[in-house]
């Protein structure tokens, strides 16, 4: 059975993203496409729009490691981060996926400095950052964002309790047409880039095994890959062969991030 081919340079290490010293984004300008902050009434926006830094957000850095200091919560404009639960023998399996429906550190407004998961930038973009520190004190105001960060909070919840059903129960086959779902609803097009071993790291399994499943949906006429890119031919065919997991996922997050 012919095998997936892919890159396989994957950046894993690194601290948070420098600040690259841009000036903060108003709610006036095309930038802002994170879906909180783009639900946020403008005055309650511009109330703390100077203490967010626009950061470019490269494929394999990461946002924070497990249980290290979060310094700095990321609203996503574009581009997916992955939320990695880390063994002690240095294996990972993603657990969630975050996209510009939502923020990079949300154990920070649920009291915790830390988290024993490590955040990974799955598909390279833009974020707006801001401190630690800062994102308590606007939570704490109370407002729209805090009603919005909450109900985000749920939908993550959601999909990390589907995600290790999913990754129990279904065949690799199923788990990777889910994923390719989830990213293509968080990138926006039909192709991205993917390599091997970061496709091996999301799903826990072998790279043996993530080409086999890729050739497997490649077989049905659902994707296409050539070198370091991955192509989404049938959308619908894809959610067809995906199992319940992306549709439950998608439902929650229609229904509470509408509010």
């Amino acid at each position: 059975m012919p095998s997936a081919v892919f890159f396989t340079s994957d950046r894993s290490e690194g601290g948070p993203i420098p600040n690259n010293h841009k000036p903060a984004i108003s709610s006036g300008n095309g930038l802002l496409s994170n879906q909180i902050l783009g639900a946020l009434p403008p005055g309650e926006f511009e109330q703390f729009a100077a203490k967010l830094r626009p950061v470019h957000l490269e494929l394999g850095e990461t946002l924070y490691m497990p249980e290290q200091k979060i310094d700095y919560v990321y609203f996503i404009n574009s581009g997916v981060v992955s939320i990695l639960a880390a063994l002690e023998n240095g294996a990972t399996v993603e657990a969630g996926v975050i996209g510009p429906e939502g923020m990079a550190g949300i154990p920070v407004v649920l009291g915790a400095d830390s988290t024993p998961n490590q955040a990974l930038i799955q598909s390279e973009g833009e974020a707006l950052r801001m401190s630690s520190r800062d994102v308590k004190i606007e939570f704490r105001k109370g407002g729209k964002l805090r009603d919005l960060l909450l109900n985000y909070t749920h939908t993550l919840f959601t999909q990390v309790a589907q995600t290790a059903a999913c990754n129990r129960l279904h065949s690799i086959e199923q788990r990777l047409a889910r994923w390719l779902l989830l990213t293509q609803d968080r990138v926006g097009r039909n192709e991205f880039v993917l390599t091997q071993d970061f496709l091996s790291r999301m799903l826990g399994v072998r790279r043996a095994g993530v080409s086999v499943a890729a050739s497997t949906l490649k077989q049905a006429g659902l994707i296409d890959y050539k070198r370091g890119i991955i192509f989404v031919l049938d959308r619908q065919g894809l959610e067809n062969y995906s199992c319940e997991c992306y549709r439950i996922v998608k439902e929650e997050y229609d229904r509470y991030l509408a509010m």
